[in-house]
């Protein structure tokens, strides 16, 4: 098993089956808890890596798995059947259950599937920073170029302005030197606006 330690929240009502789990998964932080009650405090206020969650005879913590599957999406669960049947593992797996295992359990499949559920969990965290990465890359290109927008549009309303004013004043020195509004119009033609520009 990987050395790199992982927290793993594990729920079950049987006290001999906890302290069991508690030494298969050993290299790992493991809090374990005996009701659905306290698995819910703790996945509120803490962020783990894998759920172990198992089950009696009356599929007890199928709502469990899928509270769990509700608000953390992407944490694995892995759901354990003390009777294994196909219509649990059915609706364990409708409950969000990555995987579905049987006690007694197999500490060397225990051990190959939880290997397995923390690399794919490292894989899709890994998948969702690149895209929340690309997301940002994406909005500061749109930023940047709305601000470059915004300026070119300033700068050509600044150059208007300026021209008009200039054209102003220049009407008024033509009037007073005598002139007239048609030779200062052939004189000064009025400038084109820039969508009348791109029209032609």
């Amino acid at each position: 098993m990987d050395t790199a330690q992982r927290r793993l929240l594990y729920v079950d009502g049987d006290a001999e089956a906890r302290l069991l789990m508690q030494e298969l998964l050993a290299p790992h932080q493991i809090d374990i808890v005996a009701t659905d009650e306290e698995a819910r405090v703790l996945a509120r206020r803490v962020s783990y890596d894998v759920y172990l969650l198992a089950s009696g005879p009356d599929a007890s913590g199928l709502a469990l798995c899928a509270w769990l599957h509700r608000i953390d999406p992407r944490t694995p669960i892995i759901y354990v059947s003390s009777t294994g049947t196909a219509a649990h593992e059915s609706r364990a797996v409708a409950a969000g259950a990555l995987r579905f295992l049987v006690k007694p359990l197999d500490p060397d499949l225990l051990r190959s599937t939880l290997r397995l559920l923390l690399k794919l969990a490292e894989i899709e965290t890994r998948r969702a920073r690149i895209a929340e990465e690309l997301a940002i890359e994406e909005e500061l290109t749109a930023r940047a170029a709305r601000a470059r927008e915004t300026v070119r549009a300033a700068r050509a309303k600044a150059q208007r302005s300026l021209e008009c004013t200039l054209r102003m004043k220049a009407y008024r020195a033509f009037l007073d030197a005598g002139g007239n509004r048609a030779n200062f119009e052939r004189t000064w033609p009025t400038v084109a606006s820039d969508a009348d520009t791109a029209t032609k």
